[in-house]
């Protein structure tokens, strides 16, 4: 697609991810409708749980500061829409550690098998959580953003 000069940048941007079906309700927030399907599993531990939390509290800081900010930081057009995925993209690393998970209960396998699987899912949807609040927290502490 040819842009109008000036808006090449928009070629360097990443595809837009757009959140499946299954995330588009109760809420119209794709974010807390992953949130509402973590929170629904029956197995997953507190420490899990306390991620999830973190995810949740953290991703709704970085909409507020970038609400704050995008008006008034200079960021330029580029950038902006750079930082305005990032929740997205963070949303759907979340959920495809989670659709890992929850796809073990439909596998045939013995049941230490499943468990193990279970296991390595679940610590992978642990990670993905907490590389997630990590990077909400980098990003909004950044002050080279101004720039």
């Amino acid at each position: 697609m040819t842009r109008p000069p000036g808006w090449e940048w928009l070629d360097d941007l990443p595809d837009e991810w757009e959140a499946p079906s299954d995330l588009q309700g109760p809420t119209p927030y794709p974010e807390v409708n992953l949130t509402i399907q973590l929170l629904s599993c029956e197995f997953l531990g507190f420490d899990v749980r306390v991620a999830i939390g973190r995810f949740v509290t953290q991703e709704a800081l970085y909409d507020m500061w970038f609400i704050e900010n995008v008006e008034s930081a200079g960021w330029g057009m580029k950038k902006a829409a750079q930082l305005r995925e990032v929740p997205m993209e963070q949303t759907r690393v979340i959920y495809e550690a989670w659709r890992v998970l929850d796809s073990i209960s439909t596998l045939e396998a013995p049941n230490d098998v499943l468990l193990e699987q279970r296991v390595s899912a679940t610590a992978a949807l642990r990670a993905a959580l907490e590389e997630s609040e990590r990077q909400f927290i980098r990003i909004r502490s950044d002050n080279s953003l101004a720039s």
